[in-house]
């Protein structure tokens, strides 16, 4: 696994953007967006990460009036069936390693990709669902209220980088374009350009290649 990790990184991974870094997992370090989601009956949720805790914690929280768990990428198993556990103990390495995670209303279809790989795929999930729009976005932290409620359990410490949603399914040849660096594809609704503001002590650094986010 390690071997693997090396050599993809030996390229020059470029359209990142920026990195965020999380320093440990906190109430008082997490980050917030300018702009919600739209509607969304299928997306694709991509970042690079870089982590070197016991476990991966909330990636992206997502939470409107009616429900403060719209939508969660969290790293931690869970026992409530509308959840499905993705494989994350490659991702505690301490390298870069990137992520996508993507779901389609129809079937409930999910797709779920480490370093380019499919890892997990399957259909019922949330089957005829769609997420909601207008609600608030968080990276680092799992809500419990829009936009609060924190717990430190659930929180982030580590890196992402390139952190991208779609609106619609990314192709197998799409993610792995992605995670080469090779452009970015249609469909973005929100990206680390839409970063209104990091609390706490997240910094955030400019870095268009991976080779540059240290």
């Amino acid at each position: 696994r390690f071997v693997c990790a090396s050599i993809f990184l030996l390229t020059v991974i470029c359209n990142v953007d920026s990195m965020l870094f999380f320093p440990s997992a906190s109430v008082e370090n997490y980050v917030t967006f300018s702009l919600s989601f739209p509607n969304l009956p299928e997306l694709s949720v991509c970042v690079w990460l870089r982590v070197e805790d016991k476990h991966v914690g909330t990636l992206l929280s997502y939470a409107t009036d009616d429900s403060d768990n719209q939508l969660v990428l969290y790293g931690r198993s869970a026992s409530d069936p509308v959840y499905r556990r993705l494989p994350a103990a490659s991702l505690l390495d301490g390298h870069w390693h990137h992520l996508c995670v993507l779901w389609s209303s129809i079937q409930g279809r999910f797709w779920h990709y480490t370093d380019r790989r499919l890892t997990s795929s399957g259909s019922n999930f949330q089957k005829g669902w769609e997420v909601p729009g207008g609600g608030s976005v968080v990276l680092g932290q799992e809500q419990d209220t829009v936009g609060g409620g924190f717990d430190p359990v659930e929180g982030f410490a580590g890196r992402m980088a390139g952190f991208r949603v779609w609106d619609r399914v990314l192709s197998p040849l799409e993610v792995e374009g992605v995670a080469d660096g090779r452009g970015v594809p249609r469909g973005v609704v929100l990206s680390m350009e839409d970063i209104k503001e990091v609390h706490g002590e997240v910094k955030q650094v400019a870095c268009e290649c991976l080779e540059h986010c240290v």
